[in-house]
């Protein structure tokens, strides 16, 4: 029989399937031969089997069918690890960050700012950062202290709550606010660590989310699962509905334009427009974002400027575990840009949207994948980077990827 490429590729080439699915297959295909064959043999002509290889291309034939169906649109949009780019070969430390910009990294010792040429700096021993607008300051948390930290670790400010501060966030432009969970109250304080207030009595354990547009709207999640929009100033509620079951996440992003909720299963993309009938905000009803069976969701994050959707897949499987990293468009369509073996992190987008940072903790990585053309990059020994003495440490976790020029 001639080796052409197709029989060489399909000998080498493993495929994950289910112990018994390849021998349904056979039969299904020795039936259909049999009936095609049956006219010119005797219905006593004892058959003889197949080749081997025969088989084989009859099942690439009809998997390739289905896969090319709609009835098989689902199946191809998660058909994976025979069908994605292998992972850059990793340097050995981080010596610039691909596409500019700053990192704010957390670690076991603290948090770190990571320069655009990869030199690295400890702000002290506080448990929780994010950046200010422009990167000129860190908001950092540590017990009930909220503090205001240049990126050289020089504190500028800072206020004793009266519970444990968590999620902390800067306003956007022109940074005038920073919003934090206070035990399970939300509150705010100015910039300059003035005119800190109550905003909500009771909320959700997560993060706040303020308007891109820089102004005084902040979104957040209440103590029962709803989603909010609230005049920061004046404790208006501007917009409300409810949020995903087992809401874990969310966040307002695109431009302003978008808010995302995520679950440890699902994703969820809604619409923020101008109300008709007022001038605050309004939440549509949302569009779910497919996740595939049998997988869970460990990060997701929403481009700084358009409605795309980047999301840490893992699928559970007999043969071993895989991770995924997945784009989703503002059109409905999906691009799996890598799979690997074992489990990936938190995922961040580049300040231009050009990028993403992946953690890849399995492999004591970094990735950094180009959403569109261009060449990935890895980086190793990432642990070891962020341990203070060249200590060992666990691994660290992106809070933020700063700036937008």
């Amino acid at each position: 029989m001639r080796r052409d490429g197709l029989g060489e590729a399909l000998r080498g080439a493993p495929i994950a399937i289910p112990d018994d699915a390849e021998e349904r297959g056979l039969r299904v295909v020795e039936a259909a031969y049999a009936e095609r064959e049956a006219p010119a043999r005797s219905r006593l002509e004892s058959r003889r089997p197949l080749p081997r290889l025969a088989l084989a291309l009859a099942l690439a034939t009809l998997l390739a069918a289905l896969l090319l169906s709609p009835a098989g649109a689902a199946v191809r949009d998660w058909v994976d690890d025979a069908f994605t780019a292998s992972t850059p070969k990793p340097e050995p430390t981080l010596a610039e960050i691909p596409g500019g910009g700053r990192l704010l990294v957390e670690s076991a010792a603290g948090p770190w700012v990571v320069q655009p040429d990869g030199s690295r700096r400890l702000l002290g021993g506080y448990e929780e950062a994010t950046w200010s607008p422009h990167g000129l300051f860190v908001a950092a948390a540590d017990g009930r202290t909220l503090s205001a930290v240049e990126p050289d670790g020089t504190p500028r400010w800072s206020f004793t709550a009266p519970a444990r501060v968590a999620d902390p966030r800067w306003a956007p432009s022109p940074g005038e606010r920073i919003a934090y969970r206070s035990g399970r109250a939300l509150r705010v304080i100015a910039g300059d660590g003035t005119g800190e207030r109550a905003l909500a009595p009771q909320t959700a354990p997560i993060a706040p989310a303020w308007s891109p547009f820089g102004d005084p709207s902040l979104a957040y999640v209440s103590a029962a699962g709803a989603l909010r929009i609230v005049d920061s100033e004046s404790g208006e509620r501007l917009a409300a509905a409810p949020g995903l079951p087992e809401i874990a996440e969310m966040e307002w992003g695109a431009g302003g334009t978008a808010i995302l909720e995520t679950s440890p299963r699902a994703l969820r993309l809604r619409q923020v427009r101008a109300g008709k009938l007022s001038p605050g905000p309004a939440l549509d009803a949302g569009r779910m974002l497919a996740v595939p069976p049998g997988a869970d969701l460990v990060d997701a994050a929403l481009a700084p400027r358009r409605q795309a959707v980047a999301a840490v897949l893992t699928h559970w499987r007999d043969a071993g575990t895989s991770s995924s990293v997945v784009v989703y468009g503002p059109a409905g369509g999906r691009q799996r840009l890598l799979t690997v073996p074992g489990s990936l992190g938190e995922v961040a987008w580049s300040p231009d949207g050009e990028r993403l940072l992946v953690a890849w903790p399995y492999a004591n990585q970094w990735l950094f994948l180009p959403v569109g053309k261009g060449q990935g990059r890895a980086v190793a020994n990432v642990s070891n980077a962020f341990a203070p003495g060249g200590g060992v440490a666990s691994f660290p976790r992106v809070e933020g990827w700063c700036c937008r020029p």
